[in-house]
């Protein structure tokens, strides 16, 4: 695209030939090539402006920056009146046609169930014949796309190009899961939402966002910026009014609302409710008319996700009925609740959980179901919100028998050290009931082998995420397969009793 058609309508200042042809564009000086136009971001860690060398060499036509002195030859310079990268989901967008306009956007934020609730939705809409791609913490795909998530809301070059792909293959929608990272920094700028979703605010993210206050205004941006300023003509907001700052967020909004909770006050409200190891059974209130559903997941937050699927699926003019029956098929996203069954006598469940609410949810969970003991492995990871630590430790003690606190991503910091910050916790509980085991591997081998029949383990934290990282190295590690693995050793030949 010519340059000068790619900004027209964009309130940037071009310095330079703007007839020149671009090919492409990104903010990774790695990515250039020929023809792109290479976006110097501000960055948590480290700042683009020192790479717009590397992005020239390797053939750059164009630098996006907020640098109104800078000058390079052979190039063009790119001004924005304002953020850099919010131009760069703008431009982003226009050069790949602008895919979120002729699309519908599902946009789904806050600190807990964001993945259950997107493939919530790409199971309810897949059964009335509307095809949906997921972009989140696990993957982006839809059709032949495939690829494994570097950051749960990616960077809006890659977005509109990710949307951009799924429309070639038909895809109908997208549902996301946007952070509240992403938000701060613009990276769904350009893209036009038709529902916006929000989950809850509790505690995570305080390395970045400093305050709980900041973290609330930061996912506040998804309703109050991006869908604001959707040009789609049929916006909603779905929103857990159970939640203090839901509550807050309904009250303020000016498009139409769809509130959901377990009270009766909500829109969409769930009761008569029953829970096993099987599932949870209960009736959903949908404006009055009440419709049975019956899910494989377990747990009052999973009924909120699901009540937050069927508000959106609402907005859309779904069938109550389709919305419960596609429910009923779902399947957990991987390590979301996920069980595990080899022929133990216990039972297995891996789980994301990796907040301090998180982690209650599942272990509260689990409780209101027949056992012997509920047995937990969990730790935290390094160069992230040391605060949460002893937060979590605090759980464990309250709703564990047992607990294995266990290394999870420590990244450069000690293993060791975090660990010790877990502990504070069980400290300040009184609770003796929990060992340290450094090796995570050795520590779900120490849960296996301590499980006793009807008892419950939860492997919590790392979920879906096959690799643990020390330092700089990535390793490949799963507590799915390592969880297997010996379980298969242990009680394989009972699978087929």
């Amino acid at each position: 695209m010519e340059l000068l058609k790619l900004c027209d309508g964009l309130d940037l200042e071009i310095k330079g030939n703007s007839n020149v042809e671009i090919t492409g564009i990104t903010y990774d000086s790695r990515k250039i090539m020929p023809g792109y136009v290479f976006a110097a971001l501000h960055g948590w860690k480290d700042e683009g402006g020192r790479y717009i060398s590397d992005a020239l060499s390797r053939g750059a036509s164009a630098v996006l920056c907020d640098d109104s002195q800078l000058s390079v030859d052979n190039a063009v310079v790119l001004v924005p009146k304002g953020d850099v990268a919010e131009s760069l989901g703008k431009l982003s967008s226009k050069f790949y046609g602008n895919p979120s306009k002729s699309m519908k956007i599902f946009a789904v934020t806050g600190t807990n169930g964001k993945t259950t609730i997107t493939y919530m939705l790409e199971k309810i809409f897949r059964r009335v014949g509307k095809g949906l791609g997921i972009v989140g913490t696990i993957a982006y795909r839809y059709g032949q796309i495939n690829i494994p998530a570097p950051n749960t809301t990616p960077q809006s070059s890659d977005l509109h190009k990710v949307l951009r792909d799924m429309k070639d293959l038909g895809a109908w929608g997208a549902a996301m899961e946007v952070s509240s990272h992403g938000l701060v920094q613009n990276r769904i700028a350009g893209c036009d939402i038709d529902t916006a979703i929000f989950t809850n605010l509790t505690h995570d993210h305080l390395d970045y966002h400093k305050t709980m206050e900041d973290y609330k205004k930061a996912k506040f941006l998804l309703f109050d910026k991006f869908l604001a300023t959707s040009d789609k003509p049929d916006k909603y907001s779905v929103i857990n009014t159970d939640d203090p700052c839901g509550k807050e967020l309904s009250l303020i909004l000016s498009e139409k609302v769809i509130t959901y909770g377990l009270p009766a006050r909500a829109d969409v409200f769930a009761k008569e409710i029953h829970m096993s190891r099987e599932g949870t059974e209960f009736i959903a209130s949908v404006y009055g008319k009440d419709i049975k559903v019956k899910t494989k997941l377990m747990g009052k937050y999973n009924i909120y996700n699901a009540l937050a699927a069927f508000g959106c699926a609402l907005t859309r003019g779904l069938n109550p009925e389709d919305i419960a029956a596609a429910l009923s098929e779902y399947i957990p996203a991987p390590g979301r609740c996920e069980t595990i069954n080899l022929g133990q006598p216990f039972s297995v469940i891996i789980d994301y959980a990796h907040t301090p609410d998180a982690l209650q949810n599942i272990l509260s969970s689990v409780k209101e179901i027949k056992h012997n003991r509920i047995i937990t492995v969990f730790g935290c990871g390094g160069d992230r919100d040391r605060s949460k630590r002893p937060l979590m430790g605090e759980v464990s003690a309250m709703l564990s028998d047992f607990t294995i606190i266990t290394s999870d991503n420590p990244r450069s910091e000690s293993a060791e050290r975090i660990l010790l910050d877990i502990e504070v916790g069980f400290q300040r509980k009184k609770n003796r009931n929990y060992e340290i085991v450094v090796d995570r591997a050795s520590a779900i081998k120490r849960a296996v082998d301590m499980c006793l029949p009807e008892d419950i383990l939860i492997i919590a934290g790392k979920g879906h995420e096959d690799y643990f990282i020390i330092g700089n190295e990535r390793l490949h590690f799963s507590d799915k397969e390592t969880a297997e693995n010996m379980l298969l050793e242990k009680y394989g030949k009972n699978r087929n009793k």
